[in-house]
This record gives structure tokens, sequence and C-alpha cells, in this order.
């Protein structure tokens, strides 16, 4: 079972998990339910294979990734996963749920994101798929910076990572990112993360 912290947010508190994702543990078996039917084998639908810890590895960063660590909002996996049953491009696509392919619940989807956003890391400790470090004498990136407010009057300095379904992802001036539920943002704050997410 997962232990929770709460992280606050101007007054109103949110569960994040307090120790890594674990791959084999958690992750695989969502995979291997939601997934494995389509995406195992030579004949591998889009030649995704998610069975072969290998085969999958390559495609947690890379030049065609599936994955690109620390970042659920640009990661295929997540994207795909979290889009509505009638669009044509979800996973599992609607002629597979037709067939009786289930998709991800929104728990085994935020379970995947958080995830991702860790690093996509397949074993605990490895360091082989986190996010590359600028090179020396590089600009890092910065997102900027937005004024979101909640519901509850607080206010939060943090900037926009993604929107995935009801909740929005943000990233605190120290590299923290959490998901945040958007009913609980000002209509101000919800206008700004659909603006940011091109909705």
């Amino acid at each position: 079972m997962r232990h929770l912290s709460l992280i606050p947010f101007a007054g109103m508190m949110l569960l994040s998990s307090a120790e890594a994702v674990d791959y084999k543990e958690e992750i695989r078996p969502i995979l291997n339910k939601k997934c494995f039917k389509c995406h195992t084998g030579p004949k591998a639908k889009g030649g995704l294979r998610m069975d072969s810890a290998d085969d999958f590895a390559k495609r947690i960063g890379g030049d065609d990734p599936l994955i690109i660590p620390g970042d659920p909002g640009k990661s295929i996996l997540s994207i795909k996963a979290g889009l509505p049953a009638s669009d044509g491009e979800a996973m599992p696509p609607p002629p597979a749920r037709e067939r009786g392919a289930e998709p991800m619940t929104a728990a085994e989807l935020t379970l995947v994101r958080q995830w991702i956003t860790e690093g996509a890391k397949l074993e605990p400790g490895d360091t082989t798929a986190a996010p590359s470090a600028p090179a020396p004498g590089a600009a890092p990136m910065v997102a900027e910076l937005h004024d979101w407010s909640n519901t509850g009057g607080g206010s939060l300095k943090a900037s926009f990572v993604a929107m995935n379904g009801a909740n929005v992802t943000l990233r605190k001036e120290d590299g923290t990112q959490f998901d945040y539920p958007l009913v609980n943002l000002s209509a101000e704050s919800q206008a700004l993360a659909k603006k940011l997410a091109g909705q």
C-alpha cells in the first residue's frame, strides 16, 4: 500500500506520493492488464513491445520516445491513455474497446503519470531514464511562472505542465510537480489552465 503525504496549496491540502512509484510492483501490472493485449510479441501493434523490458526501455527517452521522463504532458503513453473514448487516437482505440479492451482508470492513469514525472525508472534507483542535465554552459530551460489561485482564496506561483482530464499539473519554483483538481481553482485560473492546454 502506498503511503501518502500532504502538500499544501495556500490553505488547501493535496495528496501526493511520499515514495517513488515502483515500476515492477505498480506500473507493469497496469500495462499488463491494459496494454499487453496489443503491444506484445513480434507482431505488436505499431512495433511497440511493452512485454520486453529491453524494447520498452528503448522507447523511454531517445529518438522515438513513447515516454519523456519527467514530462507526462508530452509523453505519448499518458496523452493517448487520457484521451476520451470517442477519440480515434485514444488507447485502447475504439475498435479494441468494442472487443472488450479496457482503458486505464483515472487512478491508474494518475499513477502512470506520477511514475513518468519521477523519471520513468524501470528499476529502483535506476538513473538511466532520468532527464539528462543541460550541457555545461547551456542556459537551463525555465518554464514561465503564473499566478494560480484556488476557490479558497489561496495563491501560488507555478508553471503549467499539463491538463489531464479533471486535474491540472503544476510545477512550483523549486521543481516540485503535482496534480491539482481543476474544479478547485478559481475561475480565472481554470481559464488560464485551459488556455495553456490549448482548449
